[in-house]
């Protein structure tokens, strides 16, 4: 008998949506009240997802729909792309009553998002998430955006999606290393709060956390506590911040790696580590806490090598984080293990001598 599957409702500002979670679930969700209140359907789907299961998506809708596919490297979410995209869209006939669906990671469900909510002042999109990165936290609450050469994520939207559909079955054909992506995310969420997801963590391993029920009660917790948060604070005017724990170096460090050689997933990774050591030398935490993450980060393989990036470079790439104001860099810490505070200030020699570290 097939597992249940698991809906999270998400209610913001008014905009309720469901995020559901399942195996083989794609073609057994109901679409038909979206579909049938568009006069077109596009797909937006990644090159690696389409050359993967090309055959069952396609079968799987009516062929009046338009697909698209996107090389979904972080280099290619830009505004650029977008314009060639919006020509697409009007080439084929889309309106202000179309519907879009986001098939793939964080980068098409971001770039996907971000156009959905410009096209024609904006028209509904479906996100279907296609890594367990996205699965957890990009297609969550409606944050979408494009890079500049400056820094990530520096022009968009709060742009809230009609459902998330996170089939499980497109994690069969998923990477370690994408995978790796995602359980960093996870990490974070039981790091500042979810305290069952970080049992549950604990118990398991690379190998084990594959396993289909392991993976989608894994999803379930993980999404869920990011729901609960976005739910009470759509533009991260307050209790949102707290998920940008790990993300302030993080981001930085993809910044001044020109989002080349490096993934978002290693990024965070140490982005975490450097905040729990900030978070230690400011006499908040102690090394057993910070423990906890260093097993997470052996279990799950996600600390492999040293960058040996200057402190001076990757702070200067901090400044032009969006959360930053009043000329300081804002970050989020543990003022003790599952309790974050975010807009802390962090002293210049502290910051200097942890980046050095790490």
């Amino acid at each position: 008998m097939d597992a249940p599957v698991k809906k999270i409702p998400l209610s913001i500002n008014g905009h309720a949506y469901d995020i559901v979670i399942g195996s083989d679930i794609l073609s057994t969700v109901d679409l038909s009240s979206d579909m049938s209140a568009s006069d077109k359907t596009g797909f937006i789907i990644s090159e690696r997802v389409w050359g993967l299961h090309r055959e069952s998506i396609s079968t799987m809708f009516p062929a009046s729909c338009e697909f698209i596919t996107m090389n979904d490297g972080e280099e290619n979410k830009n505004y650029r792309y977008g314009e060639q995209f919006f020509e697409w869209l009007l080439e084929k006939g889309f309106t202000r009553k179309s519907l879009l669906m986001a098939v793939g990671g964080g980068v098409v469900g971001d770039f996907a998002g971000y156009c959905a909510a410009l096209f024609m002042r904006g028209i509904p999109v479906i996100h279907v998430p296609t890594t367990l990165l996205a699965m957890v936290d990009s297609s969550i609450g409606g944050k979408v955006a494009v890079n500049i050469s400056a820094g990530k994520n520096i022009v968009g939207v709060f742009y809230q999606p009609a459902m998330v559909i996170s089939d499980t079955r497109f994690l069969e054909t998923l990477p370690d290393d994408e995978l790796k992506n995602g359980i960093v995310e996870t990490v974070k969420h039981a790091l500042i709060g979810e305290s069952a997801l970080l049992d549950m963590m604990m118990r398991h391993d690379l190998s084990s956390i594959k396993e289909r029920d392991v993976l989608e009660e894994l999803i379930y917790l993980s999404a869920g506590f990011k729901a609960g948060v976005v739910s009470e604070d759509e533009k991260e005017s307050g209790r949102r911040a707290i998920l940008n724990f790990g993300h302030t170096i993080g981001h930085a460090i993809e910044s001044l790696m020109e989002y080349r050689g490096i993934s978002h997933g290693e990024a965070v990774a140490i982005g975490m580590k450097g905040a729990m050591e900030i978070s230690r030398e400011m006499g908040f935490i102690s090394r057993e806490d910070v423990s906890v993450f260093d097993e997470c980060a052996r279990r799950y393989e996600l600390l492999n090598r040293p960058l040996h990036l200057d402190p001076g470079d990757v702070i200067d790439h901090m400044k032009y984080d969006k959360k930053n104001y009043g000329g300081r860099i804002n970050f989020v810490l543990l003022r003790s293990m599952g309790v974050p505070q975010f807009d802390c200030e962090v002293p210049e020699d502290v910051l200097q001598h942890v980046l050095g570290g790490l």
